[in-house]
């Protein structure tokens, strides 16, 4: 099995199920995210309160006072006039809403400074605005329009909930002012709603008046032709009712004929009277035929009593119009005159005592909560846009290589020291890291049928994989292996000044045939550990690496040797890495954790597909917090009793 066997299972790229993306939101996560970003927010929050503290000092205090104004839906009505207050089913709302915008109309506000004689200075400007003003300065043509403006802009109008109540804050630089502008304004509110009421009556006194004129003519003319044509048709009003000439013959046949019949049967039945009969019947005839002749004369009246009824009910109606109209021009008069009182002034603004802002407790409340708002924000976004490794499972899933070992940072800023940790701290952290990553390599090790030739890489320089290399071959010469070092970054030699040997007898003299191979390995300080330097950087290491003596010379070298580890230089930008990972069995990639980005390590994963090469797993070096890349918080402390 070669070393793809690793990553790969069945010709497939195995990922563990452990390794696999999580969907589920990790609250532990989002606090670890926090506590690592702690500085960048406690700073954010400090800049910000401090910011705020500053500039509450620095701000100039604004006071606020307060008149309160009664406003009703409806004035108080002297007589019940509805013609100036028709009935509206709007909302409430609206009509308050109106009064409002009426309050701040701009015709309102220049009445006021013209009255109190008001200049700039009566409005406090923030220091936004001093900024502000400096670009885009207001020219003397405007500037009873841009005060105007800011007088709007620090007036406040709050309905008193419950109530028809209505608080007018104005906000001013001095206590006396924002008293007296806050008065002003009410005042001038109230006093512009009288005023407007009362043209308002003058011009229903003047439509009224008008409508009354043209009633009264038409009055006139409709009585007039009334009276013509019941001339005209002889039609008399006899005690409220309706009479004429034909009528009353009418009437007073009715009564003759009654009374000569009822005189004719009376003498029928009286034998004595028997030769008055023929008279009493011949009179109640005549009496008959006068009542017939009348009728006749009643049913023409009645065609013209149609006419006369329509003209007469012409009068009525112009009358009742003309008694309307002069009714309601009293009542308007009447209004006029005791004036409207919809608007009451309740309380009068009083200069207040104190400052209305800036507050410092209040500001500082805010600018903590804000700044603890963009100190989070900031944190996660810097979370985001950190693309270095921050955990090992999502490591393994996006680039498909196992994790075999963890190196923990140490305080020791010392390259030499740090080179040999594991023999001079057998019992720290980084020790057991590598007895641990020399287990692992081991049982990789024994996948392979032919030569152990270890190379150890980096994707970019600055990882640590010298040192990772030297130290790995202590832990292994350390348990009787016979181990072989060989530094072959001839770009940037380094292994010499770690153990402290000379550049002699080094790998480019080799590679360019001035030395032999029985020259070439040096002993260390160390038992069982051999190592050959480099040498000083040549012109083309490339071509030197490719040469066969390379490849000759770590076939010989893993005849003679347990373990051959190999320190190349970094995979990107340079094909050095490329021809020493063919010649490897084994090839570990150094991983500096939190500072190298994904991106870098999938980058030269990509370059070493590219040339056939391949990966059998990475080391994360420099590990600060084992919790955070997904191991417990206990790794490598396990208590270890003497």
């Amino acid at each position: 099995m070669n070393q793809n066997t690793a990553s790969q299972v069945n010709g497939t790229n195995y990922v563990p199920a452990y390794a696999k993306a999580q969907d589920t939101l990790d609250l532990r996560e989002f606090w670890k995210t926090l506590v690592r970003r702690k500085k960048l927010v406690l700073g954010i929050t400090g800049a910000t309160i401090l910011l705020a503290l500053l500039l509450t000092l620095l701000s100039s205090p604004v006071y606020r006072a307060t008149a309160t104004l009664q406003i009703e839906r409806e004035s108080t009505k002297v007589i019940d006039v509805n013609f100036l207050n028709p009935g509206d089913i709007r909302d409430t709302r609206d009509f308050y809403e109106t009064q409002f915008q009426l309050i701040r109309q701009y015709s309102l506000i220049e009445s006021v400074i013209d009255k109190l004689k008001l200049t700039e200075d009566v409005i406090r400007q923030s220091l936004l605005g001093k900024i502000k003003g400096l670009f885009s300065p207001v020219d003397d043509a405007n500037s009873k329009t841009a005060l105007a403006n800011a007088i709007i802009e620090n007036l406040t109008i709050e309905p008193i909930k419950n109530s028809r109540l209505v608080a007018i804050h104005f906000d001013a630089s001095s206590p006396e002012k924002a008293a007296e502008v806050a008065n002003a304004i009410v005042e001038e509110f109230v006093e512009t709603s009288r005023v407007r009421r009362l043209e308002l009556t003058g011009d229903a006194q003047t439509f009224l008046q008008q409508r009354i004129q043209d009633a009264k003519l038409k009055l006139q003319e409709s009585e007039k032709a009334l009276n013509v044509y019941a001339k005209e048709n002889t039609i008399i009003n006899l005690d409220d009712k309706e009479s004429n000439t034909s009528s009353h013959k009418i009437m007073r046949l009715s009564e003759e004929l009654v009374k000569a019949e009822s005189e004719a049967i009376i003498i029928e039945t009286d034998p004595a009277r028997q030769g008055e009969l023929a008279a009493a019947r011949k009179r109640a005839e005549l009496l008959r035929d006068a009542l017939s002749e009348e009728e006749k004369k009643a049913l023409i009246y009645q065609d013209s009593r149609v006419a006369y009824n329509t003209l007469e009910r012409e009068v009525e109606t112009n009358q009742a119009l003309y008694q309307g109209l002069l009714q309601r021009l009293k009542e308007i008069n009447v209004v006029g005159e005791a004036g409207s009182n919809n608007l009451s002034i309740i309380d009068r603004a009083l200069p207040p005592l104190q400052k209305f802002k800036p507050k410092l407790s209040t500001n500082l409340v805010f600018a903590g909560l804000l700044g603890l708002f963009l100190g989070i924000a900031s944190a996660f976004l810097r979370e985001f846009m950190d693309d270095s490794v921050k955990d090992i499972n999502e490591l393994e899933r996006q680039t498909r290589l196992p994790v075999l070992g963890l190196v923990p940072a140490v305080n020791e800023h010392d390259p030499k020291k740090i080179a040999q940790l594991v023999l001079n701290s057998p019992k720290s952290a980084l020790a057991e890291s590598f007895r641990s990553l020399r287990t692992t390599i081991r049982f990789k090790l024994r996948e392979q049928d032919d030569e152990a030739i270890l190379f150890v890489t980096s994707a970019r320089a600055n990882e640590g994989k010298t040192t990772v290399a030297m130290n790995l071959a202590s832990a292994f010469a350390h348990t009787g292996n016979r181990v072989l070092l060989v530094d072959a970054d001839l770009r940037n030699p380094s292994l010499h000044k770690l153990i402290g040997t000379r550049n002699q007898q080094n790998l480019v003299g080799y590679l360019s045939g001035e030395y032999p191979l029985a020259q070439l390995a040096q002993a260390s300080n160390l038992p069982n550990l051999d190592i050959v330097v480099a040498g000083t950087p040549p012109n083309d290491p490339s071509e030197l690496l490719a040469n066969t003596k390379m490849e000759a010379m770590l076939k010989a070298a893993s005849q003679h040797y347990d373990l051959v580890i190999i320190d190349g230089p970094p995979i990107l930008g340079l094909a050095d890495a490329m021809i020493l990972s063919s010649l490897a069995k084994i090839t570990l990639l150094t991983v500096h954790a939190n500072d190298t980005s994904t991106s870098t390590i999938n980058n030269a994963l990509k370059r070493l597909q590219e040339t056939g090469a391949s990966i059998t797993g990475i080391i994360l070096n420099q590990v600060k917090d084992a919790e955070r890349l997904g191991y417990g918080d206990d790794y490598y402390h396990y208590p270890n009793k003497a």
